[in-house]
């Protein structure tokens, strides 16, 4: 049942992913202020990410570039919003990871006890519930689901003649689905109707690794800008 659960939650994910990232971006570049109003907006999610594996020893943090897409619905009550992020390419893993660290042992005998650099990227959905303390600021929190679309472990050597490397693809040895939990901080300028600037930190709960001894949790550090597509209802 856990096995069959987590699959199910993947292909969700990928679905979803595929469906609404492309279809609210696509959407919104073509209809704009059609499809946005007072309380619902739309737009593209531009950032920075710094990732690292809890429990991987030597490691430092692996930053890379995120981009996707977000959806914002104001409630009723107007402290309180709805937040959809999903990120079509979430960097994470971790770079210079010690040896033992290992899934295998590299055919270039070269290669047995160099660092590692773990790259892993995911497709990730946060829906969370903002409390908003001014128009601009607001804190939020809510689950983080992910799905695995690429893994690989490269292996690096510097020699005199250059660098010698060897790449090896880690699928098999990580997990395809993800689960935590996000927290965020936003701050939007114009009084709450411009670019948003936001901080999050991603916890995950599943083990990253399967079929190893290893155990490891992923965690995200992500800085980003959200750009809203359209605006609200003329007045």
């Amino acid at each position: 049942m856990p096995f069959l659960t987590r699959y199910t939650l993947t292909g969700l994910l990928l679905f979803m992913g595929s469906h609404v990232v492309h279809g609210q971006a696509l959407i919104a570049l073509l209809f704009g202020k059609k499809i946005t109003n007072d309380k619902l907006k739309v737009g593209i999610i531009l950032g920075g990410s710094s990732s690292w594996i809890e429990h991987a020893t030597g490691q430092q943090p692996r930053v890379g570039f995120a981009i996707g897409a977000f959806t914002t619905y104001d409630l009723n009550n107007p402290k309180w919003q709805l937040v959809m992020d999903i990120i079509m390419k979430s960097p994470k893993g971790a770079k210079g990871l010690r040896y033992e660290n290992t899934f295998i042992t590299p055919d270039e005998p070269k290669m047995v006890g160099t660092e590692i650099d773990r790259k892993v990227t995911y497709l990730t959905v946060a829906p969370l519930i903002r409390y908003k303390f001014t128009p601009s600021f607001g804190l939020a929190v809510g689950p983080h689901l992910g799905a695995r679309l690429r893994a690989n472990d490269t292996y690096e050597l510097g020699m005199d003649q250059g660098t010698l490397s060897y790449k090896y693809n880690s699928k098999p040895n990580t997990h395809l689905a993800d689960a935590g939990a996000t927290f965020d901080v936003q701050y939007t300028l114009m009084k709450g109707k411009g670019v948003r600037l936001n901080a999050q930190f991603n916890l995950g709960f599943v083990n990253f690794y399967k079929d190893t001894d290893l155990t490891g949790y992923n965690r995200q550090v992500l800085v980003t800008v959200g750009i809203p597509i359209g605006g609200g209802k003329s007045k």
